[in-house]
């Protein structure tokens, strides 16, 4: 099944534009499942599987379709656009600071309560003037402010990456279970499953082919 964010709802949770976000406000979002859609695959995001540990989904995991995927849903999300958009020439673009706050933004939301990962400044700003390049996102100064939106190749990897990840989140968060067979978790292992190995080794494939374009360059970027 098709999973597409974009405009979904068409109600706004508020007539009154917020510069932060609480817990309160989210809690009634009439987007809410939606949100909690993208809080599940958080952990995968940071790389790390449903209990903390560290998973490998190819090289450079943690970089290109993170701060891709925070664009997406910060367009894709009512509350987002609301809170930290600005309508530039008929499109809603953020700034670097409002996309941080997006990522942030997670951390009141169950079922992890984890933030995307969001590093400093100066690296934020260069993958995404990095992935400008190629079309993925559109950047703008305005104001003595960085402004970047996503485009609609942008929005169709990121629409075809969440997939993946809610696939994997699915079929890890299964792997907990512990069934009377002992097909499932247990004593804080996950077992050997051979489905959840297939959709991982998609999901990492999804991930090097977003990477591949700018394997040299990401070398050279820093996180801290």
């Amino acid at each position: 099944m098709e999973i597409t964010l974009q405009f979904r709802c068409k109600m706004f949770i508020s007539s009154t534009v917020h510069s932060s976000i609480r817990l309160q406000s989210i809690d009634k979002n009439p987007e809410y499942p939606w949100l909690r859609i993208i809080a599940n695959v958080v952990p995968i995001l940071n790389g790390r599987d449903p209990d903390g540990n560290a998973i490998y989904l190819g090289p450079q995991t943690t970089k290109i379709h993170r701060y891709l995927l925070v664009v997406f849903v910060a367009k894709s999300i009512q509350m987002f656009r609301l809170g930290y958009g600005k309508e530039i020439v008929s499109s809603i673009y953020f700034t670097l600071y409002g996309l941080g706050k997006v990522a942030d933004s997670f951390k009141q939301i169950r079922p992890y309560l984890l933030a995307i990962h969001y590093d400093r400044t100066k690296v934020v700003s260069r993958i995404y003037t990095m992935i400008s390049n190629n079309g993925l996102v559109a950047m703008r100064k305005m104001d003595g402010e960085t402004y970047v939106k996503i485009t609609e190749k942008g929005d169709d990897i990121s629409n075809e990456l969440l997939q993946e990840l809610i696939a994997y989140g699915e079929i890890a968060n299964m792997n907990k279970k512990t069934d009377s067979e002992e097909r499932f978790k247990a004593k804080g292992v996950l077992r050997y499953d051979p489905e959840l190995q297939r959709v991982q080794k998609r999901l990492a494939e999804k991930i090097s082919e977003i990477n591949l374009p700018f394997e040299d360059e990401l070398k050279t970027i820093e996180e801290d």
